[in-house]
C-alpha cells in the first residue's frame, strides 16, 4: 500500500533492489542511520527547512501516493509541522510521524466503508469517461463528495481490468473485496517500528533520487538480484500513483526477446498479472515487493501482464496483454554483438561495421567483459577494413564503471576520461593509459533517452576529444552521479547513499542534462520523458576545471554543420516526416496523463490473440533492420556522409 519508488542505480554497479516489508525500525536506529547518510551524501550534511519540507511531502505521498484518503483540511494542519521535521529528527521526537498515520488509519477506515458501498453499484463501461493519473495536478479531496467520485471512478478503472480480460465483473468484485480486506489487514497491522523503516526512506530521498534505505529483508532480496538467482522477466519497474510501471527493458532478457507486436514500452502500466492461464491479479495500489513476487517465477513458465499503454497506436489498443515465458538472464544475451552492413548511399557503397551494446559487463570467472568483447570486435572490423564504425548505445542503462572508462580508451590514445567529484573533495581523475588506438575508422556513437550513467560516460568521453560523432534523438537519460551501497550492523539492513557526481573530462557534467546529440534525428522513443531532471529532487552541480587531454580533429562546427544539414533534407520529407507527425500527436497524449474507463474487450481480445500467433513465430534475434528502423538508417546515411568529410 506504501509507496517506495525505485530509481535504478546505473553507475559503479547496476542496482535492482525490490522494497519489502520490514521488521521495522527502533527508534534509537534513526540517529545512527542518519548520521551515516549525512556524513557521506555528495551535497547534504543537515536538515534544514528545505530538506525539512521535503521531508513531510515524501511521507504524505508514501500514505497516499493516489489522494485517496487525506482531505485538504488535512494536509492544511499537518502542513503546520512541514518545516520542523530536522528539529523533530534531531531530537529523536517521533510523535508527529505516528500523529498523522493515525489520522491516515481513521481515513482509510472511511474509505472503505466507501468502498463497500461503491462495489455494489452497477458500472457502465460503454460510457466514455476518464480518470486522471497525474498526480501532481491532482489536488486532495475538497469533501465527502469529491472522494466519492474518485473511488467510483478507481473502482470502475480496476473492475475494467477484469472485465476487458473476459472475465465475469461479479467475480471481479469479490476479487476486488478481497484486494482491499488484505490492504486495510496489513494498515492495521503496521506498527510504529515498521513505520519508522517508511520514513526514513522519506528522509533518504529528500536528499536525491537514489538515496535509500533498504531494511534487512530488501537488502537480501537486493543481494539475491544482483546475484541473477531468480527468473523474471527482464524488466526494471517502479512504483509511481499507485501504479507498478515499466522504467526499461533490461537486455537480453525475456521481455527484450519478444516480437514487436508485444514490446513493452517506459512508462506501459501493468495493471494486473496473471499466471498462465489462471485469473489475472489486479496490481494497482499493490506493494512493488508483491507485484514483483507475481511476476518473478520458475524458467520456462508463462507469465501474463495485462498493461495499459498510455499512447495508443494504430494496430494497438491502449489497455492489452503481454504473454512472457520466463527465463533467466545470462551474460550471452546481454554481449556486444557486430555486423557488417554494405549500405548505399547516393549512389556508392560503404562498409558499415555496426556494434550494438547493450550494457557495460564483467565475468570475473570466465574473464569475459564488454571492453574485451568490443576490442575483439573492433579488430574483426579491422580486418574487414570498414569505412565506419558505428556504435549503438541506445536504450543501454549503464553498468559498471571501469567497463565506460576502457571502452572509451580503445578509441582514443590515452587521458583522461572521467572526473569523479565527492562532497568538500578535489576531483579524482580516471585515465585510459593504453597508447594503442584500437579503431581509427571515423566513429558514429547512437545514443537515446534511456542511454544513461556508464552510457553517458563514454559518450561524453567521445564528445569531449571531439573524437566522433553523437547521433541521437534528443539528449540521454542524465544521471551524473555514483551511489555507494553500505551494509549495516546489527541486520539493520543496508544504506544506498549518493557519494559523488561525475563529469566529463572537460569539467561538465551530464547530471540533469545529458549528453546532447552532434545530430538530432527523429525517433519514437524522443516522445517518453524519461530523465534525471523529471526525477524528485534531483542533484545540481557547477562546472569543474577541465582536465588536461588533447582534442582529435575529427568534429568541429564545420563538419556537424554541413551533415546536419544533410541529414535533415533527408528527415523533412517522406517516412520521417511522417515519424515527426506522430511523434507530436504522441506527446500530447501523453502529457493528457487520463486513462479511459470505456471498455475495449473484443479490440483487446483480438489484438491479443494476434499477438500470441506473433510471439509463436517470431522468436528471431533482433539485427540490423533498416527497413523499419529510421533512426537507423539515417545514422548510417551520416555514417556514409562523415565518411566522404574526413576523406577530403
Amino acid at each position: 500500500m506504501f509507496k517506495k519508488t525505485i530509481i535504478p542505480l546505473l553507475t559503479l554497479i547496476i542496482i535492482l533492489s525490490c522494497f519489502k516489508k520490514s521488521e521495522g525500525l527502533k527508534q534509537s536506529d534513526m540517529q545512527f542511520l542518519l548520521n551515516q547518510v549525512l556524513a557521506y551524501h555528495v551535497q547534504y550534511n543537515t536538515i534544514d527547512e528545505t530538506i525539512s519540507k521535503r521531508i513531510f511531502n515524501n511521507y504524505i505521498e508514501s500514505l497516499d501516493y493516489g489522494k485517496y484518503y487525506f482531505y485538504k483540511s488535512d494536509i492544511a494542519e499537518f502542513s503546520k509541522s512541514e518545516l520542523l521535521f530536522g528539529d523533530y529528527i534531531a531530537a529523536g521526537d517521533y510523535k508527529v510521524v505516528f500523529d498523522i498515520f493515525k489520522i491516515y488509519k481513521e481515513r482509510n477506515n472511511e474509505a472503505m466503508e466507501l468502498f463497500k458501498k461503491l462495489i455494489k453499484e452497477n458500472y457502465d463501461f460503454t460510457k466514455d469517461e476518464f480518470i486522471a493519473v497525474d498526480r501532481e495536478k491532482i489536488t486532495f479531496a475538497e469533501n465527502e463528495s469529491d472522494m466519492k467520485e474518485r473511488w467510483r471512478k478507481n473502482i470502475k478503472l480496476q473492475l475494467l481490468n477484469y472485465v476487458s480480460t473476459g472475465k465475469n465483473i461479479d467475480d471481479g468484485k469479490k476479487k476486488l473485496e478481497k484486494k482491499y480486506e488484505l490492504m486495510k489487514k496489513r494498515i492495521d497491522e503496521m506498527n510504529n517500528d515498521k513505520l519508522l523503516d517508511i520514513f526514513m526512506n522519506s528522509i533518504t530521498m529528500a536528499l536525491d533520487p537514489h538515496s535509500n534505505y533498504l531494511s534487512s529483508e530488501e537488502h537480501q532480496s537486493f543481494k539475491i538480484s544482483m546475484e541473477l538467482k531468480l527468473e523474471g522477466i527482464g524488466v526494471r519497474l517502479r512504483s509511481e500513483d499507485g501504479f507498478v510501471k515499466v522504467e526499461s527493458i533490461i537486455a537480453g532478457g525475456a521481455a527484450d526477446k519478444l516480437p514487436e507486436a508485444l514490446q513493452l514500452k517506459p512508462n506501459d502500466k501493468i495493471v494486473a498479472v496473471g499466471q498462465s492461464k489462471e485469473e489475472p491479479v489486479d496490481v494497482i495500489d499493490m506493494e512493488l515487493s508483491d507485484v514483483v513476487k507475481l511476476i518473478r517465477g520458475e524458467k520456462g513458465t508463462e507469465v501474463r501482464l495485462t498493461v495499459i499503454r498510455d499512447v495508443e497506436t494504430k494496430n494497438q489498443p491502449s489497455r492489452f496483454i503481454v504473454p512472457i515465458i520466463r527465463e533467466q538472464i545470462e551474460l550471452k544475451d546481454s554481449e556486444a554483438k557486430s555486423q557488417i552492413e554494405i549500405f548505399n548511399s547516393n549512389g556508392k557503397n560503404y562498409k558499415i561495421g555496426y556494434i550494438k551494446l547493450p550494457s557495460f559487463y564483467e565475468d570475473r570467472e570466465s574473464g569475459k567483459s564488454s571492453s574485451g568483447d568490443v576490442k575483439n570486435l573492433l579488430n574483426d572490423l579491422n580486418k574487414e577494413k570498414v569505412n565506419v564504425v558505428i556504435l549503438d548505445l541506445r536504450g543501454n542503462p549503464g553498468g559498471l564503471l571501469n567497463e565506460a572508462i576502457t571502452i572509451a580508451g580503445l578509441f582514443i590514445e590515452q587521458g583522461p576520461v572521467l572526473q569523479i567529484v565527492g562532497r568538500n573533495t578535489p576531483p579524482r581523475i580516471f585515465y585510459d593509459n593504453d597508447p594503442n588506438i584500437y579503431s581509427k575508422e571515423p566513429l558514429i556513437i547512437l545514443t537515446d533517452t534511456f542511454s544513461a550513467s556508464a552510457s553517458e560516460i563514454l559518450a561524453g568521453a567521445i564528445k569531449d576529444y571531439k573524437r566522433g560523432l553523437i547521433v541521437g534523438s534528443g539528449n540521454t537519460y542524465g544521471k551524473g552521479t555514483v551511489q555507494s551501497y553500505n551494509e549495516l550492523p546489527r541486520n539493520l539492513g543496508a544504506l544506498k547513499i549518493t557519494t559523488n557526481i561525475f563529469y566529463q573530462p572537460s569539467g561538465t557534467s551530464n547530471q540533469l542534462t545529458g549528453i546532447s546529440p552532434d545530430i538530432d534525428v527523429p525517433d519514437i522513443t524522443a516522445i517518453w520523458k524519461m530523465n534525471e531532471n523529471e526525477t524528485k529532487y534531483p542533484l545540481k552541480w557547477k562546472k569543474i576545471e577541465s582536465a588536461k587531454f588533447k582534442r582529435y580533429d575529427n568534429v568541429n562546427d564545420s563538419v556537424v554543420t554541413n551533415l546536419t544539414k544533410l541529414s535533415n533534407s533527408r528527415t523533412s520529407k517522406g517516412e520521417y516526416a511522417e515519424l515527426k507527425k506522430k511523434i507530436d500527436i504522441y506527446r500530447k497524449k501523453l502529457d493528457n496523463k487520463t486513462i479511459s474507463l470505456k471498455e475495449e474487450s473484443e479490440k483487446t481480445k483480438m489484438q491479443e490473440k494476434d499477438m500470441e500467433e506473433k510471439l509463436k513465430n517470431d522468436r528471431t534475434n533482433k539485427g540490423i533492420d533498416l527497413k523499419n528502423d529510421l533512426f537507423l538508417r539515417e545514422a548510417f546515411n551520416i555514417g556514409c556522409d562523415y565518411y566522404e568529410v574526413l576523406s577530403r
